[in-house]
């Protein structure tokens, strides 16, 4: 698939201190991105320098084809950003700040108002919020107006940066929802240290450490880069002297054995195995042994597992 966003190089420096080295990542049309890493790692630098608002020292970001850093006012207002923490105008109404902002945006001042109410009906912005004064609204809301203003004027690409901080469970949920509806409509970065949730919206992951890319790839991708081993769950029935007896004769397959049931003598084994020994693990326990196999499944290395592994690797 053709690249939509096209970084290459990026370098940013504040005085002495580089914030960004030598950062190259392209994404797809449609495709919704997880940018992550550590505090001051170098996302929101990267987040402000895609989104026109900030200048880097060096490199190249073409969004579309065109080069960011030359694009006309047009083409900055193609792109939709909601910032961390979302500042808003707390003493304009909801209404009226959204009309404004997406007359700034280049919405023809004929179709502000039908446009607008889209967008807010899209994000599900009830009429009776609308003549509110901002300021007086729930943090949910509030966060729900922001991602309303990065979709005004229907950008091909919509930055959003840490986009659920200060909502409550249910809020998070309404919120995963807008993003899912949009998703395949628009291209999505979105930074967030909420990482179970980040993997339930993205398609690939980008990880970003000291100013530097330590990963990019999609989930099982990044399983197989940064852990090397299996975890298999076996559930068996049995006596625990049989799995003592089995694991003194097979070290080699190193179970670690939880015990479940101490009536039913149900045991859960953990079992990390090499990709290449599963199927010796398998041929091993059915020739060798009587247990009643219960169920099985493999354990999913979680993305927060591989954040920890991959800004790990490059902090040694």
């Amino acid at each position: 698939m053709e690249s939509f966003v096209v970084v290459q190089n990026l370098v940013k420096q504040y005085g002495h201190f580089r914030a960004l080295s030598d950062v190259s990542f392209e994404i797809s049309m449609g495709e919704v991105v997880g940018l992550l890493g550590p505090n001051g790692a170098g996302k929101s630098t990267t987040l402000k320098i895609l989104s026109g608002l900030l200048d880097a020292n060096s490199g190249v970001v073409s969004i579309g084809n065109e080069n960011i850093a030359y694009s006309n006012h047009r083409a900055k207002c193609s792109i939709g950003i909601m910032l961390e923490n979302n500042p808003l105008p707390a003493h304009l109404k909801v209404g009226e700040y959204l009309r404004f902002r997406a007359a700034m945006k280049g919405v023809d001042i004929k179709n502000v108002r039908v446009h607008t109410e889209k967008i807010m009906r899209q994000v599900d912005i009830q009429r009776n919020i609308r003549h509110q004064e901002m300021g007086s609204l729930s943090k949910g809301m509030q966060q729900r107006i922001g991602f309303a203003e990065a979709l005004l004027g229907d950008p091909d690409l919509v930055i959003l940066d840490e986009p659920t901080i200060g909502l409550d469970p249910n809020q998070v949920i309404k919120f995963r929802k807008l993003v899912a509806s949009q998703k395949g409509k628009r291209t999505f970065i979105i930074s967030s240290h909420i990482l179970p949730e980040i993997e339930s919206l993205c398609d690939r992951f980008i990880i970003i450490n000291n100013g530097s890319i330590v990963a990019n790839g999609m989930i099982n991708e990044l399983r197989q880069r940064f852990f090397e081993e299996r975890i298999l769950l076996v559930y068996v029935e049995c006596e625990p002297m049989v799995i003592d007896v089995f694991k003194a004769m097979h070290p080699e397959i190193r179970i670690r054995d939880v015990f479940i049931n101490l009536k039913t003598n149900q045991h859960q084994l953990v079992v990390p195995l090499p990709t290449e020994n599963v199927e010796h693990f398998w041929k091993t326990i059915v020739n060798e042994t009587n247990w009643k196999l219960l169920n099985f499944a493999e354990k999913s290395t979680t993305l927060e597992e591989i954040f920890i592994q991959a800004t790990e690797v490059i902090s040694a």
